[in-house]
């Protein structure tokens, strides 16, 4: 019994469990770097020769010229009284290592919007051949896409036929990358480091839910079980054997002492003679008014426990099919839902008892055409 249901309980966590190992290898893998330099440091982009700069590298760039923008990103909003359009961000040209060095080449730098008037300060500048004032700006470089390259390219080779560079002098002087300013660094290190804290989480959580399913973990739960019900775990072994498969997949077992279920990956059962009221819900679903479902379950009452047992069904047609077997096995449960049933069970906890419960003998009933195998 214990070691079926310890297969079962490894088959039914190992999708969760294989969800939690891809997600946590994508959130490391993708936020690992990432999270290194949010905790110790962005690179000083003017410290990078042209080729160590790479695509998703976290920099920090001291910026004191710029050749103008080449690329304006904006909104568009056709709306009442009139059409707006609001710039969001720029691209400007710089240099790597600010020219100091033969080899250096052009790329753009993507600002927001709201750096365009330091920008655009700095650009006088550098046209008169002054330096400004630094303005310090973080955040990834990443690789200019077809659009962004075209433009960028009509920066420096022009297609009029006007004074510019060749097609080889481009390729020579420049990178096709840029640098992706964040509109807030602080933001953009939290969601790194709070990201790659998630996928160290789901790896051992995933690791733990390996574990715990292999050792049998799934399975302590039902073990308590056992014992609250007063049972030896022997005695429930010959029981389980002979229960009833009330789910194709044997999720749901009824024996003659227990039903056995599965509440995710956890193994459960409770004591039949311990019921005392069970009835089916209903319960339709609807998106904006339009019916997308029914779903169906079982709700059982314990002595002792305030909390209801709900078993979910894969149909109605299963769920009368237990509830009929509960209510021939199980004389002494209430079976079926009404109102006043409802009132009474809240409201007078011990006239309900009285219906069935405390007046009939807790002896499991035989089903017609099925037997019992005694459990010794």
């Amino acid at each position: 019994m214990f070691d079926e249901l310890k297969k079962k309980s490894l088959k039914s966590s190992l999708l969760g469990t294989i969800i939690l190992l891809i997600a946590g290898v994508a959130l490391t893998v993708f936020l690992g770097a990432k999270a290194f330099s949010a905790a110790f440091g962005y690179t000083t982009f003017e410290d990078l020769a042209p080729d160590e700069i790479h695509p998703g590298q976290l920099v920090e760039a001291n910026v004191v010229v710029n050749f103008g923008s080449c690329i304006e990103e904006y909104e568009y909003q056709e709306s009442a009284p009139r059409a707006t359009q609001r710039t969001t961000s720029l691209y400007y040209v710089i240099w790597t290592r600010d020219g100091s060095f033969n080899d250096d080449r052009y790329l753009a730098i993507k600002v927001p919007a709201k750096y365009k008037s330091q920008m655009e300060d700095m650009y006088e500048n550098t046209a008169a051949g002054y330096y400004s004032d630094p303005i310090t700006l973080s955040g990834e470089v990443k690789k200019l896409n077809e659009e962004e390259l075209r433009y960028f390219k009509e920066y420096f080779v022009y297609d009029d036929g006007t004074e510019g560079f060749t097609e080889a002098e481009y390729e020579q002087i420049t990178l096709p990358y840029y640098i992706n300013v964040y509109a807030s660094k602080a933001s953009m290190n939290a969601v790194f480091l709070i990201g790659f804290a998630g996928g160290v989480v789901c790896l051992i959580f995933g690791i733990l839910r390996i574990v715990k399913a292999t050792s049998g973990g799934y399975l302590k739960k039902l073990r308590q079980d056992i014992v609250n019900a007063g049972y030896s775990e022997s005695y429930v072994e010959s029981d389980y054997a002979s229960a009833t498969s009330i789910t194709k997949n044997g999720s749901i077992k009824v024996g003659r002492l227990m039903t056995y279920y599965s509440s995710g990956a956890t193994m459960r059962a409770f004591a039949n003679k311990d019921i005392v009221w069970a009835y089916q819900s209903t319960t339709t679903h609807r998106t904006n008014g339009i019916k997308t479902g029914t779903t169906y379950s079982s709700i059982l009452y314990l002595r002792g426990q305030k909390s209801a047992v709900t078993l979910s069904m894969p149909n109605e047609a299963t769920t009368q099919e237990f509830l009929k077997r509960v209510g021939t096995m199980f004389p002494w449960a209430v079976v079926g839902y009404s109102e006043d049933l409802r009132r009474l069970f809240f409201k007078e906890y011990q006239q309900f008892l009285d219906l069935r419960f405390n007046t009939m003998e807790h002896n499991p009933v035989e089903v017609e055409g099925e037997g019992f195998t005694n459990p010794q």
